[in-house]
């Protein structure tokens, strides 16, 4: 069964968002430190999303939907802006990031660090990254 949400792109909608994947997470009995990895993964797609996509224009939406398959958990977020490379994007070393003394920077490491699978895909008036996390490994 898939479970869904919109949401629009305001920043103060990433409380939802997070609250919203624990939840789902929590009643696939999904929990501990596995749980807090995909609600942060998902946290930083999304703002991302809200953020760099969409200037935070609170007139944007963004779709999140959560699904199990197999042993896979899943995770994807419809953003009708146009598609970030966030599975091919190789973000900068950590040392290059603490050198510049940079804000921000790390919420695509962070994901690539926790999901097991990223994938990206552009549609005529909608992008979709599906993010897996192996739930088995």
């Amino acid at each position: 069964m898939k479970s869904y949400l919109r949401v629009r792109c305001n920043k103060k909608f990433l409380a939802t968002i997070r609250d919203f994947v624990k939840k789902k997470l929590a009643d696939m009995d999904i929990n501990g430190r596995v749980s807090h990895q995909i609600v942060l993964a998902v946290d930083e797609a999304c703002a991302n999303c809200m953020i760099h996509q969409h200037q935070c224009d609170n007139l944007s939406t963004l779709e999140i939907t959560i699904y199990k398959k197999d042993n896979t958990l899943y995770t994807e977020i419809k953003d009708p802006g146009k598609a970030f490379p966030m599975h091919t994007y190789q973000p900068e070393q950590l040392q290059e990031i603490i050198k510049k003394r940079a804000k921000g920077g790390l919420g695509i490491s962070l994901i690539h660090k926790i999901m097991d699978e990223i994938q990206v895909e552009q549609e005529s008036n909608y992008s979709l990254y599906r993010l897996g996390k192996n739930l088995e490994a």
